[in-house]
């Protein structure tokens, strides 16, 4: 009766709460600091807008955190898949080597090691290209299109998830017809759903939102290069290269600020000019 009267048919009430469990609020200190380029629920936004800005690249090259996810999620899942492909195919063709070959006669041993191991060699080329590609589509499509749609809708949920999955289950069997086009759209919908219900819960659990882990996979990135700025420094300090050298020289401090360089510059104008005025003096 009282669902009737709130006008509400909640079908699974578990999972009522986990719809809405990491939609941003900038409730703590970290998700107020964020960048603001990222996802964010500014209402001057539209959904395309919010999509274009996904795909743009900034003036230093670098992508947005999106799509920088959907890149290490292909670059995982191609050599996760081709790993597993190449090792179930060169384990099978190992067997069917020794399988095959029991009473072939070869000139020596190493005639039979040479051909053992181009067998399996090939072997694990071909799995791991068949593997590769098909793991890698079906993920990264995954990914891609469950993010798009949060970037679109600007808000985070399991029914992203839901369509992500039922559409790449489609397109995974897509050369099996209609019947495939069900059972795949089927089967993808119920892992989607299963992958964004275990999302939304680790994340309520642990206390944060997407938004705030995005944030700290940027930090977790910027960590990096950072450390890897301060090891170029390092050596490029021990080895004293010349023209830095002549750099710190020359400038000195003052170029370490942007706002500093009109000054150095002008500095340098003068002294040229001076220089040249002394120059004429002499001459004459």
């Amino acid at each position: 009766m009282f669902l009737r009267k709130s006008g509400k048919l909640y079908c699974f009430l578990p999972l009522t709460g986990l719809f809405d469990a990491d939609k941003v609020q900038n409730l703590t200190k970290t998700e107020q600091n964020l960048d603001k380029t990222e996802i964010s629920s500014n209402s001057e936004e539209t959904g395309w807008d919010r999509l274009k800005k996904m795909f743009e690249v900034d003036e230093f090259g670098n992508v947005t955190n999106e799509a920088q996810s959907i890149l290490h999620v292909g670059a995982l899942s191609i050599f996760i898949g081709a790993i597993y492909g190449g090792v179930i195919n060169s384990r099978h063709a190992y067997m069917e080597f020794m399988r095959s070959n029991e009473a072939t006669s070869f000139k020596n041993h190493l005639d039979a090691k040479r051909k053992l191991q181009d067998a399996v060699t090939i072997s694990f080329g071909k799995g791991a290209f068949k593997w590769g590609w098909r793991l890698t589509l079906f993920t990264t499509s995954f990914v891609a299109i469950s993010t798009m749609i949060q970037v679109y809708k600007g808000s985070y949920g399991i029914s992203e998830y839901t369509i992500a999955g039922t559409t790449t289950g489609a397109l995974y069997k897509f050369n099996m017809g209609p019947r495939g086009w069900i059972v795949g759209g089927a089967l993808g919908g119920v892992l989607g759903t299963v992958c964004g219900g275990v999302t939304c819960g680790i994340l309520k659990l642990a206390g944060i939102s997407m938004e705030e882990a995005r944030y700290w996979q940027k930090n977790w990135k910027q960590t990096r290069v950072d450390y890897w700025n301060k090891g170029v420094r390092e050596y490029m300090d021990k080895e004293d290269f010349a023209v830095i050298k002549l750099h710190d020289d020359e400038v000195g401090e003052q170029g370490k600020h942007i706002n500093m360089l009109n000054v150095v510059e002008n500095k340098t104008k003068e002294t040229d000019t001076s220089n040249k005025t002394k120059e004429t003096d002499t001459s004459k």
